[in-house]
This record gives C-alpha cells, structure tokens and sequence, in this order.
C-alpha cells in the first residue's frame, strides 16, 4: 500500500506540468506596432504571359501558385513602461522573496532591522537635531554678534543639552 501511495505521489509531482505557474512579473509588451499579412494567389490554367513587374511571364495551363506571410513588428516599450516593469519585477519577486527569507534566516529581520533603526537613528536621531540646532545658534552669533552662550541657550532644549552633556562625559572634554 505505501508503494502504490509512493507512486501516485511521485507521478503527481514529477509530470510535465508544474503545480505553480511560472512566475512574471514585468508587463510585457503586448500591443503591436504593425501586423502585415499578406496573401497571394496565381493560377493561370492555360495561356499567360505577363511581366514588367506584372510577373508570370508563361503559363499554358494548370500553373498554381500561393503564398501567405506574416509579420508582426513589436513596438519599442516607453521609458514609463519599462520603469513601471522593474518596479513590478522587484516587488512580484520581492514579497516571496521576504517570505523565503523569514523562513529560512528569521535573524535576518533583527540585524536589518537594526541597521535601519540607526540609519532612521543618525537622520533624524537626538544627534543629528542636536548638531543643527548648535549649527544655527553659530550662525547666529557670527551674524548678529550676540554671544555664543546666549545663542546656544535660545536654539537648544533640555534633551539636547542632556545629550551634549552625555558625549563630553563619554569624550571626558570639560
């Protein structure tokens, strides 16, 4: 019995056909820019000539001849078309792609997470605030002449102060 349930298994999964599709996700170029079709018929079925472009030139009965063409001309993609495919193909594939990602390295997440944390941290962070507000009390004291304790006690709060005062005692400047 298991080798009858092992055979039906294996037949079902390793036929021609695929139980998922093909994945694509870019938008292919689907509309043409010219079809040309074309058809051609000579039959003569006794005395013909012709030429001077007009072809044939003899027959004398039961000639035949036909000719069919096809062909189709794709037109070239735009530029929003083909930025709009990349950004299809990146996000189609990037969706199972995060979810191969959390199954086979769950950690992952953490360390990206984290990078991105400092990244969010150092743009918009104590740090970077903390170094503009101190950036516009100079400006201030070069153009209005005032002195630079005056500036830095309108331009920063008590976090920023906390943080200047957090990074002198790391650096131990007095």
């Amino acid at each position: 019995m298991k080798k009858i349930i092992l055979i039906c298994l294996m037949s079902f999964f390793l036929t021609g056909c695929s139980l998922l599709p093909r994945f694509t996700f870019d938008t292919p170029n689907t509309v043409p820019q010219n079809i040309d079709k074309s058809k051609a018929k000579e039959i003569c079925k006794g005395k013909a000539e012709w030429d001077d472009l007009g072809n044939i030139k003899s027959c004398s009965k039961g000639y035949y001849r036909y000719n069919e063409g096809y062909i189709k001309q794709e037109r070239k993609m735009t530029i929003v078309e083909r930025v709009k495919s990349f950004f299809n193909t990146i996000l189609g594939w990037g969706i199972p792609g995060l979810i191969v990602i959390c199954i086979l390295f769950p950690g992952a997440f953490t360390i990206i997470g984290t990078v991105i944390g400092r990244l969010f941290e150092g743009v918009y962070g104590i740090a970077s605030q903390t170094l503009k507000k101190v950036a516009r009390a100079v400006q201030k004291t070069r153009k209005e002449g005032k002195e630079i304790n005056q500036s830095l006690e309108a331009e920063l709060d008590t976090e920023n102060k906390k943080y200047i005062a957090k990074i002198k005692e790391q650096e131990k400047i007095k």
